[in-house]
């Protein structure tokens, strides 16, 4: 993403969750790119969800935003118990736990066990495992829907001729993750160089 485009940035959220998403980075806990923020809720807005499916819970920023965007409901998943836990208090310093049922479990478990209907689904997990949630995301999403994935560029790896070993075994599912959804007739799909790389998909 160049330096220009960048510049022409305007995330407009809430002053709270900006600091603290700030408050977060200062304290090396990720949060999704301002930029990736930004195409999210633009992505979010057009489509008015009304039943939104999250992989990666985080500390909730991305799902607050969401929310205070949208009247949809958030079904969101996360594995990691500390970050769970800080989710949970953050929806609920928001006055937002009613819209919210969030899980503290490993998202390719508890997916096989959702009924289907979504129409957003924000992916923001493991990156080695787009590619294994796929089967059951693709059955979640409804006709019609949309489904955002962050992190799709693996900071420039996925294009990397020559990717470290270290990090192969993301950038070969990673790969493979993209090839499936920009192939696959069922479906509009466009990577776009957005942060560290953005995937929507459209099930057609």
């Amino acid at each position: 993403m160049s330096e220009f485009t960048k510049s022409k940035v305007n995330l407009n959220i809430d002053s709270g969750i900006a600091d603290m998403r700030a408050q977060y980075r200062e304290k090396g806990i990720p949060t999704i790119l301002d930029e990736s923020l930004n195409l999210l809720l633009l992505t979010l807005k057009i489509k008015n969800p009304k039943k939104i499916l999250e992989i990666g819970t985080a500390t909730g920023m991305s799902g607050i935003c969401m929310l205070l965007n949208s009247q949809a409901h958030l079904t969101t998943i996360e594995a990691n118990e500390q970050s769970y836990l800080s989710a949970k208090a953050n929806f609920e310093s928001y006055g937002l736990s009613t819209r919210v049922s969030a899980y503290f479990a490993d998202a390719g478990d508890a997916i096989r066990f959702l009924d289907g209907g979504y129409d957003f689904i924000f992916l923001d997990g493991a990156k080695a495992r787009y590619y294994d949630y796929l089967p059951e995301l693709k059955r979640l999403l409804a006709k019609g829907g949309v489904l955002f994935a962050d992190n799709v560029l693996f900071r420039g790896l996925i294009e990397c001729k020559k990717p470290p070993h270290r990090d192969m075994t993301i950038v070969r599912n990673m790969r493979a993750f993209i090839d499936d959804l920009t192939t696959d007739k069922n479906y509009t799909a466009s990577v776009i160089d957005c942060g560290d790389g953005v995937l929507i998909a459209y099930a057609n």
